[in-house]
Parts: C-alpha cells; sequence; structure tokens
C-alpha cells in the first residue's frame, strides 16, 4: 500500500488522523517518524506557519532526501519563489528558468499544496537519486508527477553544492 500524504507545515496529530480516516479499525497511533514531525500533513490549506522554512543551504549536508522535498514543497505551499528556486540544482539554474522565470511560472497557482508519496533512493555512476510521485494540488485542480533528487557520492574533492541534495527534475506544469 502507497501511503499520500498532503505536505504542507507541521502536525503529527494530523498524520496519525488522516491514517486513521482512511481505515475504519482504530489503530494504535504510530510513532511519528523524523520527516513527519518535520512535515505537515492537513486536511485544510489555512495552516499558519510556526517555524520558518528550511533554507536549501541548511539541508546541504542532510542525508534524508525526504526532509529536502518536503521543505521544497513548505516553500512552495507559501509562495516563496526565490527558496523554492533554490532547491534546485546550481542554485536554480538546472530548473532551466531564471528566477524571474520560476515566479512568473508558479505565481500563478492560488494555492499551491503537494501530496508527496515515499520515494525510492537508487545510485548509479557516481551520483544518488530519490525519486517521489508527487501532486501538485490547487484547489480542485490535480497534477501528477514526479520528482527526482541527485546528489553526489561523497568523494574526495566534491564541491558543497555536488554534495547536497538538490532537484534534478520535477514532472509537474502549474
Amino acid at each position: 500500500m502507497t501511503m499520500m500524504s498532503r505536505v504542507v507545515l507541521s502536525g503529527a496529530v494530523a498524520a496519525a488522523a488522516l491514517l486513521t480516516a482512511c481505515d475504519d479499525r482504530k489503530p494504535p497511533a504510530p510513532e511519528p517518524s523524523a520527516a513527519v514531525q518535520q512535515a505537515a500533513v492537513v486536511e485544510a490549506p489555512a495552516v499558519v506557519p510556526t517555524e520558518p522554512t528550511p533554507a536549501p543551504d541548511d539541508l546541504s549536508t542532510s542525508r534524508d532526501p525526504r526532509r529536502v522535498v518536503i521543505a521544497w514543497a513548505k516553500a512552495m505551499s507559501l509562495k516563496d519563489w526565490d527558496k523554492a528556486y533554490r532547491f534546485w540544482g546550481e542554485q536554480g539554474a538546472r530548473s532551466g528558468l531564471t528566477l524571474d522565470e520560476f515566479r512568473a511560472r508558479w505565481g500563478k497557482i492560488r494555492e499551491p499544496q503537494f501530496d508527496i508519496a515515499e520515494g525510492r533512493a537508487e545510485g548509479a555512476a557516481g551520483s544518488l537519486y530519490y525519486t517521489a510521485p508527487i501532486t501538485l494540488i490547487d484547489g480542485a485542480r490535480r497534477v501528477q508527477g514526479e520528482i527526482v533528487l541527485r546528489r553526489v557520492n561523497d568523494v574526495p574533492g566534491a564541491s558543497a553544492e555536488q554534495l547536497r541534495w538538490h532537484i534534478e527534475r520535477l514532472d509537474l506544469q502549474p
């Protein structure tokens, strides 16, 4: 069974409520993972952030790519386009857009939220990849795609930019 969670801000309690709502049985409340505690699983978009979104550079040493995806989704949900842009490789340049183009492209969505399923990690030719199914939710509109993060393996001489998890590809159109 693939579990999807709406990632917006914070709330392990909301995550447990969502899991319970999906099943008629009343399972015991699971221990929330660090990702769930960092993430947000909510039913309503009217949640006010209580903590600032981590900057892409703050996550550069993270070994948890899902945490990076969740922080990106939070920045997007808050319409913090500058921060969301920097989650891409080369501080945004790998998106194929300038910062102004990125703002214009994504700025037309009203209340972006994202459902992000568990992803899978794999290695290839000196790099690590993390791929997760993702759904953009903007009101009644839903767009499904995939987000791919990449970082190089720990090799001598690799730059901080190469070692940080960053968005390599996103198959979503606003």
